[in-house]
């Protein structure tokens, strides 16, 4: 696998897709609202379409087309909706806006420590989660994943924001957002 081209946060990265695709992107998914009027103004290129996209951008548009698809029942539409997904995560893919790792330790952002195993699933259950829901867990929800206490969900967070690995904005239900690349996570076993 080609390791991913660093690009300063922020920078956007140009996305084709043709006017039906947008459409439907438009039309079904619970876009982010600054992300649904760039599409709606994407510039006209040949024959298709071209918006400029953030890696966040990139992200949060990927989560809300896959649950979108996810629930789909027309079949055409959500065969338009999957390719525009795979076609996002590849481009998100071939991109990093985190600084390189250190050695084979999972690095992240913070104090620079590897996070452990646990703390690694509860990482990797928020970002599948907010993939597939385009939204953050809630605490609720990884009590019921994790079968654990309302205390021990809200200490992990705790933990995880201490270390820098997730950020939350205190009283916000729904607010937590990972500070780990996609490609250090684990499996979600």
């Amino acid at each position: 696998m080609t390791p991913a081209m660093h690009i300063r946060p922020g920078t956007r990265i140009p996305f084709r897709l043709s006017p039906r695709e947008r459409d439907l992107v438009v039309e079904r998914a619970f876009l982010d609202s600054e992300i649904e009027p760039r599409l709606r103004r994407a510039a006209v290129l040949g024959s298709g379409l071209v918006v400029s996209l953030t890696l966040d951008d990139i992200d949060d548009l990927a989560g809300c087309i896959a649950a979108e698809a996810n629930n789909c029942q027309d079949s055409t539409a959500r065969r338009i909706l999957n390719r525009v997904f795979d076609r996002l995560t590849k481009l998100e893919d071939r991109f990093t806006d985190e600084p390189p790792p250190a050695g084979r330790a999972r690095v992240v952002e913070g104090d620079g420590r590897a996070f452990t195993a646990k703390q690694g699933q509860y990482l990797a259950f928020i970002y599948y989660f907010t993939k597939i829901h385009g939204m953050a867990p809630a605490e609720a929800d990884l009590q019921r994943f994790f079968k654990v206490t309302p205390p021990a969900v809200h200490d992990m967070i705790l933990t995880l924001e201490r270390r820098g690995l997730v950020e939350r904005t205190p009283g916000r239900a729904r607010s937590v957002r990972l500070r780990v690349a996609k490609a250090d996570l684990p499996e979600l076993t």
